[in-house]
């Protein structure tokens, strides 16, 4: 079990806690595929990007997760999948005389930040895909993937040369909501300890 925390506007916050179920995203640069996407164990990064894009009433939840069947990239299992899923889309593209998508920076993002990643997005849905048609020939013996999880490396250098960035997280998407256990408010005495605003629940 892991806890995730979902950025998101305060209508919709209340929504999660009166038990809708999540909004899975499936824009084309999504980095790790279609999905909901938490931050893993970090609620303060989660409610910086909710003040980034849902700035008129930003707020948090946070969730009780099973990764499941996880596709989990920070281990050598998950990229050496992600590389073989690359060399097939490749291939496929290549076959039928499609263009293969690019990574693109972001506007107002550093230059090494690819944040809209519709290659990786395109990737990884073919992986997810080619394992639904394997789940389905081996009437369900090759099973799909619940989540995925991977490191994403991001912002600013924490000092000269560094390799380390200032808005590093670790992201969670999850496919199927069933690994969802439970959704919860961020206490009051953690919003307090990080600093967090102690009224983004006020209007719930």
């Amino acid at each position: 079990m892991l806890l995730g925390y979902h950025g998101c506007h305060t209508d919709q916050a209340r929504l999660l806690l009166q038990g809708s179920g999540f909004h899975a995203s499936d824009k084309p640069y999504d980095w790790l595929g279609n999905g909901v996407y938490f931050w893993e164990s970090d609620p303060v990064r989660a409610y910086q990007w909710a003040l980034e894009r849902r700035s008129n009433s930003p707020c948090v939840i946070g969730a009780v997760i099973d990764p499941g069947n996880c596709l989990d990239l920070t281990k050598q299992s998950g990229i050496a999948a992600v590389q073989r899923a690359y060399s097939s889309y490749l291939s496929l593209q290549t076959k039928f005389g499609k263009p293969v998508p690019q990574n693109l920076v972001g506007r107002g993002s550093r230059p090494s930040d690819f944040v809209r990643r519709f290659l990786d997005c395109a990737v990884i849905d073919h992986l997810h895909d080619s394992y639904a048609a394997a789940s389905k020939q081996s009437l369900g013996v090759a099973k799909g993937f619940d989540t995925v999880r991977a490191l994403f490396p991001e912002g600013n250098e924490l000092f000269d040369r560094s390799g380390f960035k200032d808005k590093t997280h670790v992201q969670i998407a999850v496919r199927n909501q069933r690994q969802v256990l439970g959704v919860f408010r961020v206490p009051v005495w953690q919003l307090s300890e990080l600093s967090l605003p102690l009224d983004i629940y006020s209007g719930l």
